[in-house]
C-alpha cells in the first residue's frame, strides 16, 4: 500500500512542479506536455534496459574486484530487501552478543 501512496505522491509533486513552471512563465503548457512524454518514454526505456538486459549480468558483475572493493552486492532475488536486512542484522547482533558474553565468562 505504501508503494502506491509514494507513487501517487511523486505524481502529485510532478504536477505541482509542472504547474509552477507554467505559472511562473518559465515554460508553456506544450513544453510541459512534451517534457512529460519524453521523460516517461526515457524512464520506461531505462527500466526495460535494466530489467531485461542488465539484470542477468548482476551475478557476474558483483564478482568484479571493484565491486567487491565497494561491497556491491546482488539483491535482485530477494523479494523483500527491508525484511532481509532486518532479520540479517538481528541474527548478527544476537551472534555477537553471545560471543561477547562467552568471552566475559572465560
Amino acid at each position: 500500500m505504501w508503494k502506491h501512496c509514494m507513487s501517487a505522491l511523486c505524481v502529485i509533486a510532478g504536477c505541482v512542479v509542472s504547474y509552477s513552471r507554467v505559472y511562473l512563465l518559465y515554460h508553456t503548457v506544450n513544453q510541459i506536455v512534451w517534457g512529460c512524454i519524453f521523460g516517461t518514454m526515457l524512464g520506461l526505456s531505462w527500466f526495460a534496459v535494466a530489467q531485461i538486459l542488465l539484470t542477468p549480468f548482476f551475478p557476474f558483475v558483483v564478482t568484479w574486484r571493484v565491486c567487491e572493493f565497494f561491497m556491491i552486492r546482488d539483491s535482485t532475488l530477494i523479494p523483500n530487501i527491508m525484511w532481509f536486512e532486518y532479520t540479517t542484522s538481528r541474527q548478527e547482533s544476537r551472534s555477537r552478543s553471545r560471543k561477547m558474553s562467552s568471552n566475559k565468562l572465560q
